[in-house]
C-alpha cells in the first residue's frame, strides 16, 4: 500500500475526528477549530487524489523528476525541539514575543539568512496574527501580552 494513502487518510480521520470534537463547543469557540479540521480533510483528499493521479500517469512520468534529498534528521530535531521551547515560552510571556523568535528561528534552521527581511516579516506576521486572534476571532492567550 502507497504511504501517501496512508498519510491521507490518517488526515482525514484526524480532521473528521476534530471536527465532531468541535461541535461539542459554544458555536463562537468552535469556529476555528472546525476551519483547521476542514483544512486538514481537504489536504488529506489532495494527498489522496495527488498519489491516485501518479498511479494512473504510471512510473513513467515520476522517472523524469529529480529524486528529492533525504531529510535532515538534525534540521527535524532543532524544529521540534523550537516547538517545544515555544509552547512553554507561549505559557509564561504571551504572544508575540516567543511567535516571533519561533518565525526567525524556524528561518535560521531552514537556511534563510537574510536578516533584512526576516526580522520585519517576523514581526508583522506574529503582530498581525495577534491582532488578527484578539480582535477577529475573540480569543485570549495566556500569559503577558
Amino acid at each position: 500500500m502507497n504511504k501517501d494513502y496512508v498519510l491521507s487518510a490518517a488526515a482525514v480521520g484526524f480532521g473528521a475526528w476534530m471536527f465532531n470534537t468541535a461541535t461539542h463547543f459554544k458555536a463562537k469557540a468552535a469556529f476555528w477549530p472546525k476551519i483547521v479540521a476542514g483544512a486538514i480533510i481537504l489536504m488529506g483528499i489532495v494527498i489522496a487524489l495527488t498519489a491516485l493521479y501518479e498511479a494512473r500517469v504510471g512510473k513513467g512520468a515520476a522517472a523524469g523528476k529529480a529524486k528529492k534529498a533525504p531529510p535532515s534528521y538534525t534540521r527535524v530535531l532543532a524544529v521540534i525541539a523550537l516547538m517545544l521551547a515555544y509552547f512553554f515560552a507561549f505559557q509564561k510571556t504571551g504572544y508575540i514575543i516567543p511567535t516571533f523568535a519561533m518565525i526567525c528561528g524556524i528561518s535560521v534552521i531552514l537556511g534563510y539568512r537574510n536578516w533584512k527581511v526576516m526580522v520585519p516579516t517576523a514581526l508583522i506576521i506574529s503582530v498581525g496574527l495577534y491582532f488578527a486572534f484578539t480582535r477577529l476571532f475573540g480569543v485570549h492567550f495566556m500569559g503577558l501580552y
